[in-house]
């Protein structure tokens, strides 16, 4: 199959993310039909470091499309009450680990919490001991100057909150259009599927529309992938529980103290808060289980969650959203001459901002293939694609997985019933790797929920090691000199105001 045209239904974050990306790339003839009566269900606006990719493609920098996407920085993911539910909040900090001499093993945090204890090293300390960007996050500071921050690279290991309809609108005006992609309002009223089973045609606006590729862009209603090719959903249900959300719109009382640097995620009663703080506003939202509560009980819950921090008579006042969740994925993302791209392929809860990443993941995937070979496209192109997406997101559930599986909470039968939910044997392999060097964020949620691989059992196999003495005098020395050192940074509200809101 050769590629000359492609049409995108759907526009939102995915459909212009793709229009972009193969805009800029391709010579292919490029169609986007956006209808204007859908609503965008607005929790995608948290990304992780992934999210650098498409914005270096894109020659974006952040002084040109931060400030027209309301946009902060992201330096983090602070979990509240996971653990025990008693308002312990552990971080999962970016970048990579920072070693030097002495320190070069995550496991030397947990022998040194058997030896001291864990009022000098609590489960929180696991972070900030492998990753001096937790302290950054903790405090909400942001420098580029970083010399006491070890590994930690402002360009790659930053991450964004944005408005995520901003940032689709800024990409559609600034470089779809400019590229010469043909921007249709309209709903798609037929889709036509000739015998060996392709999308022969769509009809917009009373207009049939051909191309060689159609991707569907229209989330959870899928209307090509799903609706036209009947290609099988598959549900996460019985290892992800949440499929009910809240979402509001907030503002900020005092954004010096408000506007984390980090997305804040709270545990509750059958679910978990998200905290996003944008520019101009906070979005706010609980992800719940309607099995273990409904909608009532839940949106008074969340709205006693509120009430700590704004009066009731304006919690009141705010406007509620209540959201369906379709936790799951199609067989394939890739069928005959169509491409489901974002929530029309696939979607896991926000829990660790897995939305815009595996459709700009997608996106970049797609752009890839069709580049390699001059639009030329095979079976093996589309089985390869279909192997990656589906690889990526079972990854990404098996790691929302672990956030409910190794949680210590029993206080309410939505916790009792998320600690008994099974992992896969790969990731359980992962979980437990703690002597790897590797990046993996995994092991920053295993320790912060209180996994700990080493006891005073396992210490006797091992004779005494002096350098752990040694190893503990320092980092107890240098945490101090990284606490007084952020005492002159500016905040991440002071620095977005000063580099990027002038």
């Amino acid at each position: 199959m050769k590629i000359n045209s492609l049409t995108i239904v759907g526009g939102g974050s995915a459909g212009w993310m793709t229009a972009a990306l193969l805009s800029k790339y391709s010579d292919i003839k490029i169609t986007l039909i956006e209808s204007e009566n859908i609503n965008t269900i607005g929790v995608g606006e948290s990304t992780l470091e992934h999210f650098n990719r498409l914005l270096r493609r894109l020659h974006l920098k952040d002084k040109e499309w931060m400030s027209k996407c309301k946009a902060t920085y992201k330096t983090s993911i602070a979990f509240k009450n996971w653990r025990d539910g008693k308002g312990e909040r552990f971080q999962y900090p970016f970048g990579h680990f920072d070693y030097d001499n002495l320190k070069n093993n995550p496991l030397q945090f947990f022998k040194l919490q058997s030896m001291f204890g864990k009022d000098l090293y609590p489960a929180e300390d696991f972070a900030r001991f492998c990753n001096h960007n937790t302290f950054l996050a903790e405090e909400s500071k942001l420098s580029k100057q970083m010399d006491m921050f070890g590994n930690f690279n402002f360009d790659n290991d930053t991450a964004y909150h944005i408005d995520a309809d901003l940032f689709g609108e800024y990409l559609r005006d600034n470089i779809c259009v400019q590229n010469g992609v043909n921007h249709i309002i309209g709903d798609v009223n037929d889709v036509v599927i000739d015998a060996e089973g392709n999308i022969s045609h769509l009809t917009c606006n009373n207009k049939i529309i051909k191309s060689d590729l159609y991707i569907d862009c229209t989330g959870f209603k899928s209307l090509l992938l799903e609706k036209n090719l009947n290609v099988p959903f598959v549900s996460f249900k019985d290892e992800l529980f949440n499929d009910k959300a809240i979402s509001v719109r907030t503002p900020y009382i005092n954004k010096e103290s408000q506007m984390h640097s980090y997305t804040d995620c709270v545990a509750m009663s059958a679910g978990w808060i998200w905290n996003i703080p944008l520019w101009h506003r906070l979005g706010r939202g609980y992800c719940y289980s309607s099995k273990y509560i409904d909608k009532i009980e839940a949106e008074i819950e969340f709205k006693n969650y509120l009430i700590e921090i704004y009066p009731s008579e304006m919690v009141e006042n705010f406007k509620f959203n209540h959201i369906n969740i379709k936790q799951g994925k199609h067989q394939v993302a890739w069928k005959n001459n169509c491409v489901a791209i974002g929530l029309s392929f696939g979607f896991l809860e926000p829990l660790e901002s897995t939305g815009l990443v595996t459709s700009h993941e997608s996106a970049i995937m797609l752009c890839d293939i069709i580049l390699r070979r001059d639009n030329f496209i095979s079976k093996m192109d589309i089985d390869s694609f279909n192997y990656l997406t589906d690889n990526m997101i079972e990854k990404f559930k098996d790691f929302v997985v672990s956030h409910y599986a190794l949680s210590q909470r029993l206080d309410t039968k939505y916790w009792n019933d998320c600690t008994n939910i099974s992992l896969s044997n790969r990731h359980i392999k992962d979980i437990l790797n703690f002597n790897s060097s590797n990046n993996s964020g995994i092991i920053y949620i295993a320790a912060g929920l209180g996994l700990n691989p080493i006891n005073d059992a396992f210490l006797s196999e091992t004779p005494p090691d002096d350098m752990l003495t040694m190893l503990h005098h320092q980092w107890q020395t240098n945490k101090k000199m990284i606490i007084e050192y952020l005492k002159d940074l500016p905040s991440h509200y002071q620095y977005l105001k000063d580099n990027i809101y002038k």
